[in-house]
């Protein structure tokens, strides 16, 4: 009698036949693996392609695809190199760790891949930016560092359980492929392309007809057209998700970084009503949304977007460089956000204090703008407190630019066009101060270079865009709209040596006046981008160099600065100096006013640092728990029934279900209805060196059955028994009676035997 007829009853009288067993030494490997495996990974490959519509470029494919590819050879050579057929998983899975950890953890792990609880913390991060980035972008959204880890992620766990499943049950490879073609579905209705759902239908279909030898073929044709019509069909019947309000809003729909759909938003046909304010200041005053302080040559970026949890709006830290020297004043806002479904909460510069929203908004260091991780700015109303700034002639002309600590924002990337550090030496050569310079480089845009509005050029020439290139075409063009010329006067003003940023946000509106009061009406006309120049002892300052828009700042015109201040309102009382808050001294420009921010946010950072790898360890070690709870509870069975044996606690039922219930684990059959006789005969047959040890604890149940008196089992030949049960099944079945005995799963489910 085979092994494999133990998994069944032997039907009366049939003659056992030992010649017939199967070969020891491992399960045998099915004929066209290396075939299934090729046709898993093209189906995977191909439904990961499906994601081309909601991301940039092509470098996001590439890294998935590499992981696809390195799980499945990874898995397939350990399996052609080894017949434990757990060993090709925990190969396949630990090339996945190693290689996520060298690509984006490498300075955190031991010998560059080896992971560390760094590490975890440096994965954990990483998918925190991803989810915020993927809930913020625009489509087609930034392949950003985060988004691509992620991916990276997705792509292994879709190949390892595919990799899993193909051989036993290649129906159940619809999960992974489903997961990856779902994902821009889920993004956006109407996004995903049905070429890739075809195309990775009719792969499933090739794999699922060479996995399935003994289903039918109408079996096979009916999963197969269920999985081609539900590919096509998803898209259209799956409830549809709101796309980006394009002239049913500003356009600004919670981007991380808003200047990148700015031109768009700009040119939509309708004028939408953005927001309304009241203020205390003679003026209207602007309202930034994000401050983009990092300029890669590519593009603006804001370097920060994470606000600490204990950047309270209820305080603000003083601007970065304000000194006591400055004059200023405290002046109020009050604001009616309508159709912003953003993140960032419209604020003027510098504030000092926000009332009226929930504890889910903070602040961000460098640029005090405002953040919430999960509330939209649609329909706030709040007050904001801020300083008006008032500094003098020879203050700005003393000023120097001062980038200690502050490297990303006076950093230029190399091979840039020369035209943009020439034209601003050019523009600037009769400048002999930092302050000088900056407003020449305001008047060359706005009068002397002979520079154009137009929203509609750069998209009709293709030079559309904040990146060098885009910005050097711009000062050959001479036309283009707010991007160009905020990005350009700040990319100018770095070659210089002067710190600069490019802020997006809103210009002041137009006044009404509304039940008598005098309130700024905000629309999405009104998006604006604005750069920003650092000078030490005063902070950062705005200019505004694109022609006909926005309101030039009083500093911007040297003739006019100390009259404006002699006019009034602009000195400060020594209350409204004291309510400025702490500031820096003049002679360490930045610094004092600086640290609030940084150590805030170095210490939430380190309490999370510290806090990260503890728990993913727990989670790892609650999953753990899990997965080996019912080879727990079965062990804890077993010693039970070997010590009642041991005792003479009823030996003979203990040691009979103790080895029916170890042969059903290992995937025989022990049904109730068989004699002792009948199961000891099979097991002999299988484990004849066993066959002394197997006969005496017949014997033993026999006797106690019939006879009054219990006989004898010896808990020595029970042991050894289930030892031997164990050691003739297959690595596979092994690790299931481990992990899920069926005999502890039949029991739970209340299966008749």
């Amino acid at each position: 009698m085979a092994l494999t007829d133990l998994r069944r009853p032997a039907p009366p009288g049939a003659a056992a036949s030992p010649g017939r067993r199967r070969p020891s030494g491992g399960p045998r490997r099915p004929r066209g693996e290396g075939v299934s495996a090729g046709l898993t990974g093209l189906a995977l490959l191909l439904a990961y392609a499906g994601l081309r519509p909601t991301l940039q470029g092509l470098s996001w494919y590439l890294v998935g695809a590499l992981f696809i590819v390195l799980v499945l050879v990874a898995a397939n050579v350990t399996r052609r190199l080894s017949r434990r057929p757990w060993l090709p998983t925990v190969v396949a899975a630990l090339a996945s760790l190693l290689a996520l950890t060298l690509g984006y953890a490498a300075d955190k792990a031991l010998l560059g891949v080896i992971p560390t609880p760094d590490v975890l913390t440096r994965f954990s991060r990483l998918g925190e930016q991803a989810w915020l980035s993927i809930a913020e972008q625009a489509l087609p959204a930034t392949p950003e560092l985060g988004i691509v880890f992620l991916l990276a992620l997705l792509t292994s766990g879709c190949a390892l359980f595919a990799d899993i499943v193909v051989r036993r049950a290649p129906a159940l490879t619809a999960a992974p492929l489903l997961a990856l073609l779902g994902v821009p579905v889920a993004i956006r209705s109407g996004v995903a392309e049905p070429v890739w759902f075809v195309l990775t239908a009719i792969v499933f279909l090739v794999l699922l007809r060479r996995g399935q030898r003994r289903a039918t073929p109408a079996a096979v044709l009916v999963t197969g057209a269920i999985v081609v019509a539900g590919s096509l069909l998803l898209p259209f019947v799956l409830p549809p998700v709101a796309d980006d309000p394009g002239t049913g809003g500003p356009g600004i729909d919670g981007a991380v970084n808003p200047l990148i759909n700015l031109g768009d938003d700009l040119r939509q046909g309708g004028d939408v009503p953005a927001l309304t304010y009241t203020t205390s200041s003679t003026q209207g005053v602007y309202l930034r949304l994000a401050t983009l302080d990092k300029f890669d040559g590519r593009q603006w970026e804001p370097a920060d977007i994470d606000p600490a949890r204990t950047h309270d709006v209820a305080k603000f830290p003083a601007p970065t460089g304000l000194t006591s020297a400055v004059k200023r004043r405290t002046l109020k806002a009050s604001v009616q956000v309508d159709d912003i479904s953003g993140r960032w909460l419209p604020v003027p510069y510098p504030a000092s204090r926000i009332t009226g929203v929930d504890d889910d908004w903070k602040w961000v260091a460098g640029g005090l703008t405002v953040r919430s991780r999960s509330t939209s700015a649609s329909g706030q109303h709040y007050t904001a407190s801020f300083l008006d700034l008032k500094p003098d002639l020879a203050q700005l002309r003393a000023a120097t630019p001062s980038p200690v600590g502050m490297p990303l924002d006076v950093s230029v990337p190399t091979g840039m066009p020369a035209i943009i550090a020439q034209t601003a030496l050019r523009v600037t050569a009769n400048a002999t101060t930092e302050y000088d310079k900056a407003v020449a480089l305001q008047d060359y845009f706005q009068s002397d270079g002979g520079f154009t509005y137009s929203e509609t050029a750069p998209v009709d020439q293709h030079y559309d865009g904040s990146g060098a290139d885009i910005i050097a075409q711009f000062l050959q063009k001479k036309a283009g709209y707010c991007v160009h010329f905020s990005s350009a006067m700040a990319i100018m003003a770095r070659t210089l040596g002067i710190p600069a940023r490019v802020v997006v946000g809103f210009q002041p509106g137009t006044p009404a006046s509304v039940n008598d009061k005098r309130v700024f009406q905000v629309s999405s006309h009104d998006l604006h981008a604005w750069p920003e120049l650092y000078f030490a002892g005063i902070g950062w300052l705005r200019f505004e160099p694109t022609p006909g828009r926005g309101v030039l700042p009083t500093y911007s015109d040297p003739q006019a600065v100390d009259d404006a201040i002699n006019q009034g309102g602009g000195t400060a009382s020594p209350g409204a100096t004291a309510s400025a808050g702490p500031s820096s001294s003049a002679s360490d420009p930045g610094g004092a006013s600086a640290a609030p921010s940084a150590s805030a946010g170095a210490a939430t950072a380190t309490d999370r640092a510290d806090a990260t790898p503890w728990i993913v360890l727990i989670v790892l070690l609650v999953a753990i728990a899990l997965l080996f709870t019912p080879a727990a509870i079965r062990a804890a069975q077993r010693a039970r029934r070997m010590r009642a044996v041991a005792r003479g606690r009823d030996p003979a039922g203990n040691a009979w279900a103790e080895l029916r219930d170890t042969a059903r684990d290992n995937g025989w059959a022990a049904p109730d209805t068989q004699t002792p006789r009948e199961f000891a005969e099979r097991l002999t047959v299988t484990l004849a060196s066993s066959a002394a040890r197997i006969d005496g604890l017949r014997r033993g149940v026999e006797t106690t059955a019939y006879a009054r008196a219990p006989g004898p089992i010896r808990v020595e030949d029970l042991r050894s028994v289930v030892k031997a049960i164990g050691a003739s099944t297959s690595g596979r079945d092994r690790v299931r009676a481990v992990l899920l005995p069926p005999s502890l799963v039949a029991r739970v489910r209340g299966d008749e035997e």
